[in-house]
């Protein structure tokens, strides 16, 4: 998404064209998932004499692995400045993303987008870490193989990098990690026109800058 508007429609119609076709391959791919994992389970339960009992927790892994890696479906356009929000100063935080209109429970609101880098690029970008202040953790599967989204430089970014901290936020953060990996936003509860779009950071974001958290 450009910085100075929303995405364009056809773009924004290819993506929750992807996401749709993502739900259908994410189904295929339990499926194909849960019955390697139960028949691996069986096979090995018939030296045991009881394949059913030892296929219950291949099934059981097959659910829990494919639960983890369960895309977060985003099929409407993600919101943008032409009259969805705006940036302005939020008081202590600097520039924030406000809401221009209502924004309902749930509605996706956009990706969190930037340069996705490993965790050895990001080391060699920053000296301290604590300067990584736009830079957000993508996991794989069971917390594996990490990646870092770092939306620093506000020409490869989006308007994602203006989401400021609250513990009690309007925007709830998810993970998506299946069948590509995404930071998502979707509306945490009911947001009126004015008010700030914020995410919780977390706890371990704030060790070394407690001094700088502002509610």
């Amino acid at each position: 998404m450009r910085l100075g508007g929303p995405e364009p429609a056809i773009k924004a119609a290819t993506r929750a064209g992807d996401d749709a076709f993502f739900l259908q391959a994410r189904l295929a791919c339990i499926s194909v998932a849960t019955v390697c994992f139960a028949a691996a389970a069986g096979l090995e339960g018939q030296k045991l004499g009881s394949p059913l009992v030892a296929a219950l927790p291949g099934v059981a892994a097959a659910g829990a692995l494919a639960y983890r890696a369960r895309p977060a479906l985003a099929l409407t356009p993600p919101l943008g400045l032409d009259g969805d929000v705006e940036i302005r100063e939020a008081p202590g935080k600097g520039e924030g993303l406000f809401a221009s209109r209502r924004i309902k429970e749930g509605k996706f609101i956009m990706d969190y987008l930037g340069e996705e880098m490993s965790a050895e690029e990001l080391d060699e970008r920053y000296e301290n870490l604590l300067e990584a202040r736009y830079a957000l953790e993508l996991t794989g599967p069971l917390g594996l193989n990490p990646s870092y989204i770092d939306a620093v430089n506000p020409e490869r970014s989006n308007l994602g990098r203006y989401i400021n901290h609250c513990s009690r936020p309007t925007c709830r953060k998810v993970r998506q990690r299946f069948p590509d990996r995404r930071l998502r936003f979707f509306a945490a509860r009911d947001i009126d026109p004015g008010e700030e779009l914020t995410f919780d950071y977390g706890e371990s974001y704030w060790i070394g800058r407690e001094n700088e958290l502002v509610e």
